[in-house]
């Protein structure tokens, strides 16, 4: 099992047993990716409930698509394309603006209990921000700020150029300072 891992030819043999429909195989490829593809499906729609039900989605669409999947991209910018698109729809279907209450953040003990609730507090008004920009600038953030991927990769997975992924980026930067410095209120 360790010599899989290490195993740089593992990742495509998997793929190709998902594709003769080893559901295990397929399994291990959810495995892989499900919290990448959550991720980007919560920075997109805002909520846990929206976000696993697109990752799940996204999923089923994977499952059903793998057969024209040709490799040109990684598996990973393909899926992740998938979710954005379920997020569309999703968010075409009804219009989303959902709190981010409950985000499951994983954190470091030890800080006080003051500290936690400042660095929270911050937390929910970027993200409050992050929901009220433009579909395409919200999911470029969400794919090169809370994913970290490169430009080249978000530009694969949303279908565009690099230089347009930099330039929705950086007027999603501007119109994030310029919320929160207007909301800002001296809190």
């Amino acid at each position: 099992m360790d010599r899989d891992h290490d195993d740089p030819s593992a990742p495509s043999r998997l793929l190709e047993r998902a594709r003769g429909g080893d559901a295990s195989a397929f399994g291990e490829i959810v495995a892989a990716h499900r919290l990448a593809v959550y991720r980007t499906a919560f920075r997109i729609l805002g909520s846990h409930d929206a976000a696993d039900e697109a990752a799940q989605e996204t999923f089923v669409r994977a499952w059903r698509g793998l057969a024209g999947f040709r490799g040109g991209s990684a598996l990973r910018t393909w899926l992740i394309r998938i979710a954005i698109n379920v997020c569309r729809s999703a968010a075409a279907a009804s219009a989303v603006t959902a709190g981010l209450d409950g985000v499951p953040e994983i954190e470091g003990g030890g800080d006080s209990p003051s500290a936690v609730l400042l660095r929270d507090e911050s937390r929910a008004r970027v993200r409050r921000a992050v929901l009220t920009l433009p579909p395409r600038q919200r999911e470029v953030v969400a794919l090169k700020a809370f994913s970290d991927m490169t430009y080249e990769e978000v530009a694969a997975s949303m279908g565009l150029s690099v230089g347009a992924v930099k330039a929705h980026f950086h007027q999603a930067v501007a119109n994030l300072r310029r919320r929160l410095t207007a909301g800002d209120g001296g809190a």
